[in-house]
């Protein structure tokens, strides 16, 4: 949610990129609506269940067993290849902008500071880093004005794969000063329980020097990359959200004391594979820059279509009052 004018805002910039990308490690945009009352923008992501983050504070040591941070760390490596295919550096890379689905599939999020490379752009060199602190590499900690874009997710990768499979930071401070003091020095060290070759791939995505830093050709080349660790009785589960241990869609009872009021048997649902059909639809109407949201409503629940049973897993569609959609 952001302001409606303020189009140089983050989160502008992040629609404008998510509108492009479309993978399975990656959120995904399904719709950005207007409330021009209020001079506010609502995005509306695809729904995901927890994020690493809060798994990992809700764990004693703060860290994941080694083959489930494998499964996670694998699906990033996937997302994050494609981003650099388009062209894309993410810039803020770290458990909290790695989300999971009802299914377990990992996806980046949080575009508000990432950049997209000029079509025209020789390399990916880049001259600011906006990112977390503690994520950040040696040549934005140590001010350098040009450094390579693609090596920047790289580093943060690093760092979080060291975190999930460790539970603490490679590098740590008092304050931001000291932390990028540290980081700036690129000494740290790993826990000895940390085995090769899990330790050769943090050592080589850690690499102070940007040009010695792993790629992610390198990434994939590694032994523990391509070897999933043997799977134990020890996992780490999304937490519950108030207690909600089955993660049930909680937007639910709102929406529908909001659209439905007294009728708790209305009937009038449309299932994901509905809203899936529709999305794909629209990718294809050359017209959609602004779709009055109350024409959707009527497209998509009129009577052409048929009257479904409720699902657990369902969105309803009605009018939000004052909005309309981008």
């Amino acid at each position: 949610m952001t302001g409606y004018k303020d189009t140089c805002t983050p989160c502008f910039r992040e629609i404008k990129l998510l509108r492009l990308l479309k993978h399975k490690n990656v959120i995904s945009l399904v719709d950005v609506l207007y409330n021009e009352e209020k001079q506010k923008m609502y995005m509306v992501l695809e729904y995901c269940v927890g994020g690493l983050q809060d798994m990992l504070e809700s764990t004693p040591l703060n860290k994941f067993p080694l083959w489930q941070a494998h499964g996670y760390f694998c699906q990033l490596v996937d997302g994050l290849e494609y981003l650099h295919s388009k062209g894309i550096i993410h810039k803020d890379i770290k458990p909290g902008n790695l989300l999971l689905t009802l299914d377990g599939t990992l996806k980046i999020s949080d575009f508000g500071v990432a950049e997209a490379l000029d079509l025209f752009a020789e390399d990916d060199t880049c001259t600011s880093g906006q990112g977390s602190p503690a994520f950040q590499p040696p040549e934005i900690a140590n001010g350098h004005e040009k450094f390579s874009g693609f090596k920047v997710d790289i580093w943060s990768s690093g760092v979080t794969l060291y975190n999930i499979t460790t539970g603490v930071y490679p590098f740590e401070g008092d304050n931001i000063y000291r932390l990028f003091e540290n980081i700036g020095k690129g000494q740290f060290t790993i826990p000895d329980e940390i085995e090769n070759p899990l330790r050769s791939l943090l050592e080589g995505m850690l690499q102070k020097d940007s040009e010695k830093r792993y790629s992610l050709l390198q990434i994939r080349q590694n032994a523990w990359f391509n070897r999933k660790p043997p799977e134990s009785l020890d996992f780490v589960p999304v937490p519950p959200l108030r207690g909600d241990e089955f993660h049930t869609m909680t937007v639910l009872p709102y929406l529908m004391e909001l659209h439905y009021g007294d009728d708790p048997n209305s009937t009038e649902y449309i299932t994901e594979h509905q809203l899936q059909e529709e999305r794909e639809l629209q990718e294809l109407d050359a017209h959609t820059a602004i779709v009055p949201i109350e024409r959707r409503h009527s497209s998509i629940v009129g009577g052409t279509k048929p009257r479904w049973r409720r699902p657990i897993s369902c969105i309803s569609v009605k009018k939000f009052p004052s909005c309309k959609q981008s």
